[in-house]
């Protein structure tokens, strides 16, 4: 019997279709950080979580959302949508490594971190 190989999906097929997904994630970050309030900040990875529901495969694992969920906060921080924390201080979005947050501007003091979210 001969074997059929099945077509490798190339890197650049599978890039192309996340990148459609940037406008609901961005919708989402700004919908959860909306429900928190200002002051109050939320986990990239509930984000990521959130958007991972309901789908199948390697799309449901929140995991493989990081990324973009990433470059989709640094758009909205660009903008002014957002503002993204590290270890309680504002970060600037071109520069930031590391463990993040994310919440609405205009928040004076530092922001409340809700860990509660995290399971």
């Amino acid at each position: 019997m001969k074997k059929v190989k099945k077509p490798v999906k190339k890197r650049e097929e599978k890039l192309e279709k996340k990148p459609r997904n940037r406008p609901t994630l961005e919708a989402l970050i700004l919908r959860l950080c909306h429900e928190k309030g200002v002051g109050r900040v939320i986990s990239p990875m509930v984000v990521a979580k959130h958007f991972a529901e309901g789908r199948k495969g390697d799309d449901a694992q929140a995991g493989t959302w990081a990324r973009e969920v990433r470059n989709a906060a640094i758009g909205l921080a660009r903008t002014g949508q957002i503002v993204i924390y590290r270890k309680g201080e504002p970060a600037d979005p071109e520069k930031f490594r590391g463990i993040y947050r994310l919440g609405l501007p205009g928040a004076e003091g530092a922001p409340v971190i809700d860990d509660d979210e995290e399971a």
